[in-house]
Order: structure tokens, then sequence, then C-alpha cells
């Protein structure tokens, strides 16, 4: 068996020993003095992200994409959580299935396709608020203050991934041992006593799955601001892999892209490492 398990373990070893050379090769790149400007690489230690960090497009991006990520997670979670508990008391199979893949159908739409799609909701001319006008109700002003754009980019996320939240939601309330769920009807137990004594006590592993995922798409995020803006300099929907994208095509700052980049490494691996530790103590040792 620890034979077979080696053989079985060689691909994932092989392909993170590839990640982490390039994460290295990526960190060596960011403490050298590396442009259009000076096409040869000069070490110059820290003062790339000295640099980096003195740049108001540093400070905007993430002040983005914190908001993005900690809206995403918040109402993706809830939702999930509530979307899940009603698919959950869905007597039928087969009808909680077909209600499952309209919410997680979503994820199967490219992200591009996702942010065209929402931009042409947000026209005032075609979209959501010619619906409102047609309905003599107040329009919102998408995409033109800033807190409209938050929200607006918020929704898109959620829209996009809270079909994720409610898959593994669902997967840990399925989970939970059914003479447990029998003795509490017993017991007079009714659906809400059901989820709040029951079923969530018992879905640490779907929190833990679903915010750690939930977090990695929005703290990525990408194609949706950069379509959605039509440019990597958006003041209000530059995210931290925008500015990666712009330092390096058009800045052409390949030292600084390089060391956002590794930022943006080190703060997922910060979050993301504890959320697995967890989940190993949990599933796999069974502490």
């Amino acid at each position: 068996m620890p034979r077979q398990a080696l053989i079985m373990a060689i691909p994932t070893l092989f392909l993170s020993g590839i990640l982490v050379f390039l994460l290295l090769w990526n960190l060596v790149i960011s403490l050298q003095n590396w442009s259009l400007f000076n096409p040869i690489p000069k070490f110059v230690g820290v003062e790339t992200y000295a640099y980096l960090f003195a740049q108001d497009f540093f400070h905007a991006s993430l002040q983005h994409t914190l908001i993005f990520t900690l809206g995403l997670i918040a109402i993706g979670d809830l939702l999930g959580l509530l979307l899940a508990a009603l698919l959950y008391f869905i007597p039928s199979n087969i009808q909680r299935s077909i209600y499952l893949s309209i919410f997680i159908y979503p994820l199967a739409v490219p992200p591009t396709a996702s942010a065209l799609i929402w931009l042409w909701l947000f026209n005032p001319q075609i979209g959501i608020d010619w619906v409102l006008t047609s309905l003599h109700l107040p329009t919102i002003p998408w995409l033109v203050t800033p807190t409209a754009t938050y929200i607006a980019l918020i929704i898109v996320e959620v829209w996009a991934y809270t079909g994720l939240a409610t898959l593994f939601y669902l997967a840990s309330f399925l989970s939970v041992n059914r003479s447990i769920i029998e003795a509490a009807r017993l017991d007079g137990a009714t659906g809400k006593g059901l989820l709040f004594r029951i079923l969530l006590p018992n879905s640490m592993s779907g929190f833990i799955v679903a915010t750690a995922l939930l977090f990695l798409f929005s703290f990525r995020i990408f194609d949706i601001p950069f379509i959605m803006s039509g440019s990597a300099t958006s003041p209000t929907l530059m995210t931290l892999v925008t500015y990666i994208y712009y330092l390096y095509a058009y800045a052409e700052s390949f030292s600084a892209a390089a060391a956002l980049a590794t930022l943006v490494a080190v703060i997922a691996a910060a979050v993301i490492i504890p959320y697995a530790l967890l989940g190993l103590k949990r599933w796999v040792f069974r502490r």
C-alpha cells in the first residue's frame, strides 16, 4: 500500500515541484530591476516592493479586491446556506437535482461571457433600468458611482459562484447520518430545528470548502472586472490581478508585476493553507 500511494502521488509531487519552482523564480525576478527601460536585470532587493507599495494603483486595487472578496464570501456563504437548506428539504431527488443544476449552471458560463451578459443587463437602455423605467420605478446608476459599481460587481460574483457554496453545503447536509435526522424528527423537531440544531453544527466541512473556494475565485478575479470596465486601470474595478496585468503589459515593469504576483500568492497561501490543514485534521487524521 505505501508503494501504491507513492506511485499515485508522483503526478501531484511533480506538478507541485513545478509550481514551487515558478514561485521561487517569480520571487527572484521581483528582487531585480527589470523593465522595458532596464532590459538587463539588476539585483535591487526589496526596492521593487517599496516602489510597489508607494503606488496609488496598488492601494486602490487592494481595496477593491478586499471589498469584492469579503462581499462574495459573506453573501455567497449566506445564500449558499439558504439555498442548500431549501434543496435539502425537497422530498424528491429528481426535483432537487434539477434545482441544483440551475443554481450551479453559472459556473459553466465563461467569466468573459458572464461579464458581457451583465454589461447588457446594466445598460440603462436595454437592461434592468429599462424594466424599472417601464414599471415607473426609480432606476439605479449601475457602473456610474463607485458604490453602485462595487455592488454591481458583487452581484455578478454572487450570481456566478454562489452555486458552488450551495453544492458543498448541500453535500454536507446530505452526509449527516440519517438516524440522527430521524431521531430528531421523532422528538418533534421541525425543519427550522433540524437546520439550526442538527444540520448546521455538522456542516463545518461545507463551510471550510465553500469559503476557501469563494475566497480563491474572488481574490484572483480578472476577467469580469476587466471586461466590465474595458481596461486594466478602472478607478473602481481594478483588482490586484488586473493591476498585475497593467504592470506587465502597459507599464512594462516586469519586476513590479512579479512582486505583486508574489504578494498575491503569499496572501492566498496564508489564507488557504490553514483551511487545508484544518480539513486534513478533521477528515484525514480524524482528530
